[in-house]
């Protein structure tokens, strides 16, 4: 009588389950370019979030007519919106010691910069075509500072961002994005970078004026962690078609030390490092 029992019920639960809805379990839905960027950027914005830094770098130029070496002090604050003052010093060699200069990056237009030249006792503001130029003989240009700083907070108004497969930049995993630029002060048609996909840290951006070729390339890694904030500790830059780099050491680095207002202005500028 019990296995009776036991097969009548087995057979109405059976029958049961053959009348429920079948319900298939879909992958997780993979994250567009746009949100990867923004998860970022939440990042920057809360748990990696600096008010102002102070770094000592040492640089080094490579070309075919020899090498330039450098050393500089940089020191950086961040404003609402998105905006950025920045002012560095060189140290040396003595060429170039006494040098300074000063940015204020602005959110979706070019930055305002000037340059003290100390032998001549002046500052000029860069502007127009001279933004163009080379900084202080390296491959990054007064543009390419301005962009690498604005570059974070670009919106889908700025650069259209799409997501390419994934590859590893030198051993790293990354999430690999593409900005196709819209906007024409920006210079370059696209930009590609290589977002580290454990830590979100950019390890590799190409620059590219024209679709067929890169036209700068930069690499980024020895990255630490200070604090909550992951620096990288070197930064490699070509310039694809002159065959020439610029490498870039940090040698000290802090962060939040309540830097002085007055610091990152024309006249902080002209007084040079204190």
């Amino acid at each position: 009588m019990n296995i009776r029992l036991r097969s009548l019920a087995v057979a109405c639960i059976a029958a049961a389950a053959t009348m429920l809805p079948v319900v298939w379990s879909s992958p997780a839905r993979a994250e567009s370019a746009r949100e990867i960027l923004d998860r970022r950027k939440t990042l920057d914005d809360t748990v990696r979030r600096w008010t102002d830094r102070h770094q000592r770098l040492h640089i080094t130029v490579t070309d075919k007519v020899g090498e330039l070496v450098r050393e500089l002090d940089l020191y950086e604050r961040k404003l609402p919106g998105d905006e950025q003052q920045s002012v560095l010093f060189f140290t040396m060699p003595a060429d170039v010691k006494g040098m300074g200069f000063l940015a204020y990056t602005h959110k979706s237009r070019p930055a305002d910069q000037w340059l003290f030249l100390p032998e001549l006792a002046t500052t000029r503001r860069i502007a127009g075509r001279a933004r163009g130029e080379k900084f202080v003989g390296t491959d990054l240009s007064f543009h390419d500072l301005d962009l690498l700083n604005e570059m974070p907070a670009w919106t889908e108004e700025d650069a259209a961002s799409s997501l390419r497969s994934p590859e590893s930049a030198d051993g790293v995993p990354c999430h690999v994005i593409e900005y196709t630029t819209k906007r024409d002060d920006i210079g370059y048609k696209k930009v590609v970078l290589w977002l580290g996909t454990d830590d979100l840290v950019p390890r590799r951006l190409e620059f590219w004026e024209d679709p067929s070729a890169a036209t700068k390339r930069l690499r980024q890694s020895d990255v630490r962690t200070i604090g909550a904030i992951p620096l990288p500790h070197k930064v490699e830059v070509e310039t694809l078609a002159a065959g020439s780099k610029t490498t870039i050491d940090v040698l000290e680095a802090q962060f939040n030390l309540g830097l002085e207002e007055d610091l990152f202005t024309q006249r902080g500028l002209e007084r040079g490092k204190r």
